[in-house]
């Protein structure tokens, strides 16, 4: 069975940090990525399914939320 993670993502205009924890708070990874278009599909490849986040509302974040919303389990 596979175990949830949950990521929260911070958004920037040129990077986007994330912080992937699992249900009982353990931290898996911390990092940062490009806010490019391609960059969410690499990080969505080593980033185990199924795993639910949120993103920080921000005026240039809703192609990130455009982008993620059909890999993930839930996205706010």
């Amino acid at each position: 069975m596979l175990t949830m993670s949950y990521v929260a993502l911070d958004v920037h205009v040129r990077t986007i940090s994330d912080c992937v924890k699992d249900a009982s708070g353990r931290v898996y990874g911390k990092g940062s990525l490009e806010a490019t278009g391609f960059a969410p599909d690499r990080w969505m490849k080593i980033h185990l399914q199924p795993w639910t986040a949120a993103i920080e509302a921000m005026v240039f974040s809703g192609w990130i939320y455009d982008h993620l919303q059909p890999h993930a389990a839930a996205l706010r």
